[in-house]
């Protein structure tokens, strides 16, 4: 933070804090557009104080000054001085441009674009905020860059805010910069910004962690002193020199593993690091040989990521060991130019070159980023969130190509997200794959260095089961794309019949037109090119036909449900099935498979005990069969369409544990009108089992619920399951 000995309003002095030791690699064009940027950044904030009480401009001088510690480009510095005249000020982008040049007005505009930004409560706000700040990172990323060192100083300065504000920003950092810091690399400013937001989140497991450390700092301080004066002597003794420091974790990764794995803090043993920092990648494995004959490694805590980067650029050697005293040691070791990208990121693209501005050779290491803005303009609101969640910021696996190119995936992804990764065409012509040489399910989950092989066909094309095997967002959109639209004339026929459905439901007129009329304004909100586009998006299931209703009719009141006069009994019209050559026989339905109404049905005789109705697919029916006269005993059945009846059926849903989860998959029957019986639910670690006992009116209706349930941040598999698992 700037001295009290320095005057912010004197020029000299304001820049020569924010260039730093680092003045002399800038030249002299760049110190003056910097020193221009300064005094225009002074004259248009005079007379703005923040908060602290402090003048405007210290924020501004402190942004600039972190972004030369990203060692950024000058015309970057300058748009930082610059980053809040347009919205402080009313100073215009074309004023800017004319003093500046367009690339700086284009950079100071797409960062008052993300200021504007509200992530707010309401989740459409939010999605679309999110999409906002994706595409004005995919335009330059400096612009995230300045975003990211202007909320940096403001977490610096937070205290002077109210409590409400302050965790709204600490929230906001932690569940969006901090990862996208991750993302592109920031490895320091990431851990600075979550540091600075657990003080404000959760302030007793800050203090009680941060007065932990320090009591034991000085015990650790010594076991890493040692142990880097022993691995110093050793390395000498090869022939090796080489950089050895001591690095101290973050207070939240040590809160977060506490938390994680379900530890006190007593057993959290890496609160400190060994850093090895050499000369080039080939010293790196002789290092690696070094530590791991002194000290023994741990087995499984040993990961390359130089040969398999992670797709942010991030290179280094991790291993734990048991170090001296037989306490555990973790050690990184890296080359100075991975260092330099650890710690700085994207960031360490941009060169200096005496005489001209250094270019950036930033696309291989935004791929991620290019993949994103790719079919963002298509993706389905609820499904963007779990898109940045999986996709961006989640933990990840390395795969080889055939060619032995390196694909990188969220963990957890199969066969056919990689053939999606490779391109859609592969995708939606895949019909099996081989791993490691040996043909494996689409299913199978892809591990750390598996060499995968997609085995495709012109005859193949994409299934709507295919939406309950794959994990990325990107597969999830393209198929549903294609199902949609190969089928689009019957979900725009379905659609209509449930939008009747719904309308009957309120008593509303069945008046196409104004139906239409009333439906046009609302293609936007629900990201449908059309009416028809809407209808077959309310038909794949996609959009629920009530929430379509009550958005095109608020004036509409739900139907109201009429209660039977007690003592009274509505006797059905029918069991619901007609079974061939039978009349008046006892029927029940098979807790095995539990068959709604659309299932493919059949009927089996079993004495003293009438007809059970089976799906016709039910591995239980074709035991039974298999018996002796079984097959004598299976009759053809089928569903009264006049006289449907609702059934229960047991669900079966894997997830991702997390808070709120339980609350936002019941919040979908409860749009739905779908009622809960019963449920189970049971959580181990990261990952929960909920079991659902329901009650639904058709197979359609459930796949409509699938639809929704898939939507829901962390559902990883679901599907139908015996009643007996929820008895």
């Amino acid at each position: 933070m700037i001295s009290e000995t320095i005057d912010i309003n004197v020029t000299n002095d304001a820049v020569s804090y924010i260039l730093g030791e680092s003045r002399a690699k800038y030249t002299d064009d760049d110190r003056s557009m910097i020193t221009r940027a300064y005094e225009f950044a002074r004259l248009h904030h005079t007379g703005q104080v923040r908060a602290s009480g402090d003048p405007y401009l210290l924020h501004l001088v402190e942004t600039a000054h972190i972004l030369v510690s990203l060692r950024m480009d000058a015309l970057t510095i300058a748009a930082g001085l610059l980053h809040d005249t347009i919205e402080d000020c009313s100073v215009t982008h074309a004023q800017l441009a004319e003093e500046f040049g367009t690339p700086l007005a284009d950079l100071v505009e797409g960062v008052t674009k993300i200021s504007s930004l509200h992530f707010g409560s309401r989740r459409e706000q939010h999605v679309e905020s999110l999409r906002k700040m994706i595409l004005a990172m995919a335009s330059d990323i400096r612009v995230i860059i300045i975003k990211l060192a202007d909320r940096l100083h403001n977490l610096h300065t937070l205290r002077f805010l109210s409590v409400e504000r302050q965790k709204k920003i600490a929230r906001d950092t932690m569940e969006i910069y901090a990862p996208l810091a991750n993302r592109l690399g920031m490895t320091r400013i990431k851990g600075e910004l979550e540091d600075l937001s657990m003080f404000y989140l959760y302030p007793g497991p800050y203090r009680e962690i941060a007065n932990r450390v320090a009591m034991r700092r000085t015990e650790r301080e010594q076991i890493v002193q040692t142990a880097i004066e022993t691995l110093r002597h050793e390395l000498l003794r090869h022939n090796v020199e080489a950089e050895i420091v001591g690095r101290p974790k973050h207070l939240w990764s040590i809160y977060s593993k506490m938390e994680k794995q379900n530890l006190p803090f007593e057993e959290i043993f890496d609160l400190m690091a060994i850093r090895v920092i050499c000369r080039d990648v080939a010293q790196c494995y002789d290092i690696l040989g070094v530590v791991h004959s002194m000290w023994k490694p741990i087995q499984g805590r040993f990961k390359d990521y130089i040969a398999l980067p992670k797709e942010n650029g991030y290179q280094s050697l991790h291993t734990t060991v048991m170090g001296p005293d037989g306490e555990r040691l973790e050690i990184q070791v890296r080359s100075a130019e991975m260092h330099k990208f650890a710690e700085e990121g994207i960031a360490a693209h941009w060169k200096y070159k005496e005489g001209h501005k250094g270019k950036h050779d930033l696309e291989e290491k935004l791929q991620w980023l290019r993949r994103l803005t790719d079919w963002l303009k298509d993706v389905r609101p609820g499904e963007f969130m779990d898109a940045l969640q999986q996709d961006v910021f989640a933990d990840t696996v390395f795969c080889f190509t055939p060619r032995g190119d390196v694909i990188e995936l969220p963990s957890g992804s199969t066969p056919l997200d990689f053939a999606y990764y490779i391109h859609s065409n592969v995708g939606e012509t895949c019909v099996g794959a081989k791993v490691n040489k040996k043909i494996v399910s689409l299913r199978a989950t892809l591990q750390n260095g598996d060499a995968v092989e997609i085995i495709t066909s012109k005859t193949g094309h994409p299934s709507a089961d295919w939406l309950d095997i794959v994990r990325t967002s990107r597969a999830r959109t393209k198929i549903r794309h294609w199902v949609k639209t190969r089928h689009f004339d019957e979900n725009v026929e379905r659609g209509r019949d449930l939008m009747a459905k719904a309308l009957r439901a309120r008593s509303l007129p069945l008046e196409w037109d104004d139906i239409n009329a009333r439906l046009a304004p609302l293609i936007k909100a629900f990201k449908a090119t059309s009416v028809e586009d809407l209808y077959a998006e309310i038909g794949f299931g996609g959009v629920m036909p009530m929430s379509v209703v009550q958005r095109a009719y608020p004036e509409s009141d739900p139907a109201p449900k009429i209660q039977p006069k007690k003592g009274s009994r509505k006797k059905p019209a029918s069991q619901g099935v007609v079974v061939e050559g039978i009349t008046n026989a006892m029927l029940r339905y098979a807790m095995c498979c539990s068959p709604v109404p659309g299932d493919p049905i059949v009927g089996f005789v079993t004495i003293g005990r009438g007809v059970t109705i089976h799906h016709r697919d039910c591995p239980n029916l074709h035991h039974s069969a298999s018996h002796k006269d079984g097959e004598a005993k299976m009759l053809e059945a089928q569903w009264d369409v006049q006289h449907l009846p609702l059934r229960r059926v047991a669900l079966r849903i894997d997830c991702f544990d997390r808070a709120g989860l339980l609350a936002d998959i019941t919040s979908i029957f409860t749009q739905m009108n779908i009622f809960i019986l019963e449920s189970k639910t049971k959580s181990k670690g990261d990952a929960a089992t909920l079991k659902f006992l329901i009650e639904v009116k058709s197979v359609e209706q459930l796949n409509a619920l699938f639809a929704q349930l898939r939507t829901v941040k962390g559902v990883n598999n679901l599907g139908r399951s015996s009643r007996s698992d929820v008895a």
